[in-house]
């Protein structure tokens, strides 16, 4: 008898090989081509940093904006100590990590966002080392990109990190973004995981805007129309149904089914509000509407809608809307979104109020080295 035991669909024979994952071990390399002919002097404590004497101090602070000047050399902070263990072959004692997780328990996340946020070849400076007009409220470190000097160039981005399990606070999130952006710097934000690894993101804010006409295209006798149709709606558990015409007039709202139309509520209530000529306050679906998009449920995707700048059979919906009210609480959370998001090759976008506007706030994923 053949065997009909069904394929085991996870364990098939996969074509790709897994990344390395580094495990950033203690201990310098004894066989490393690259290793100084003199060992490096091991850092010594200084108040809260660690001392790292000249000429070696002089060409770490030089070459790649690590430490602070201080007399005959320069001061590190512990994650930089740790950074220069890994990378510039600097000892360090047999109990020294585990001293500096007892004196911060987060010294193990910050070492590692700061040695990915280098991965690149960019500088970059905790805000410890730099003056205070150099950095806003809250942020991590600054970044310089690979080709420019941080002595005499202006700062690319301004980081800041999250565990994954940690609640978003949006109201500070959008405050440090707009504070970041004013000063003409990139807001960064570094997630880590439980497994120490890292997902890195970049925020700036979205237009969006459509090619959808608009309720003042609409003739006198369309309107008439319109609202004779509104009139002879029948009501349905997520809104009505409307037959009887030729050519439904707002080619943006609606879906069309059973030779007539299917409206949400929230298409009725924009309807029934620009029928009245009421000066209702502006909400994000009729900003959107008069800015030309179409607006689709998003449910299979996770978010309130899919925005499209074309019409829905031309095009695919650029974004994925969430409006604050509604977003993630949570960075494992906001995580998911995006990476769905930009899975189906869509941008993640979160609808905020800003006055008597809307802006929409961007989370994109990106890589170091990358601008």
């Amino acid at each position: 008898m053949a065997d009909t035991k069904p394929a085991n669909m996870g364990r098939q024979s996969r074509k790709y090989v897994p990344r390395a994952r580094t495990k950033r071990p203690l201990g310098l390399p004894t066989d490393s081509s690259q290793s100084p002919s003199k060992p490096h002097p091991t850092p010594t404590k200084k108040g809260e940093k660690w001392f790292l004497p000249n000429p070696l101090a002089s060409r770490l602070y030089q070459k790649s904006g690590l430490g602070s000047l201080d007399e005959e050399g320069i001061l590190l902070e512990p994650l930089e100590v740790m950074f220069c263990h890994w990378n510039r072959h600097i000892p360090i004692s047999e109990t020294w990590v585990n001293e500096r997780i007892q004196s911060d328990n987060n010294f193990i996340a910050k070492s590692v966002v700061f040695d990915v946020a280098r991965s690149g070849g960019e500088i970059v400076i905790p805000v410890s080392n730099l003056p205070n007009d150099k950095f806003t409220n809250n942020t991590f470190a600054v970044k310089w990109s690979r080709n420019s000097s941080h002595f005499s160039s202006e700062s690319l981005s301004q980081i800041r990190w999250f565990w994954a399990s940690q609640e978003v606070d949006w109201t500070d999130l959008i405050d440090w973004v707009n504070s970041v952006i004013d000063v003409g710097n990139l807001p960064e934000i570094f997630v880590i995981d439980d497994e120490m690894d890292i997902t890195m993101y970049r925020i700036s804010y979205e237009e969006l805007s459509g090619n959808q006409g608009h309720w003042n295209d609409l003739s006198t006798n369309e309107v008439i129309r319109l609202n004779d149709l509104m009139e002879q709606m029948t009501p349905t558990p997520t809104g009505c149904f409307i037959q009887g015409f030729s050519s439904w007039p707002l080619k943006s709202i609606g879906v069309e089914h059973l030779s007539g139309v299917n409206l949400r509520q929230e298409e009725i209530d924009w309807i029934i509000n620009k029928l009245a000529d009421d000066a209702l306050p502006v909400t994000l679906f009729s900003h959107l509407t008069e800015q030309g998009c179409i607006l689709r449920p998003g449910f299979k995707y996770g978010c309130r809608w899919r925005v499209y700048d074309d019409d829905v059979g031309k095009s695919h919906a650029p974004w994925l809307l969430q409006p604050i009210s509604e977003a993630p609480s949570s960075w494992e959370q906001t995580c998911l979104s995006v990476r769905l998001a930009e899975g189906v090759h869509k941008k993640w976008v979160c609808g905020l109020k800003d006055g008597k506007d809307w802006r929409f706030l961007h989370i994109k994923r990106w890589l170091p080295g990358r601008v």
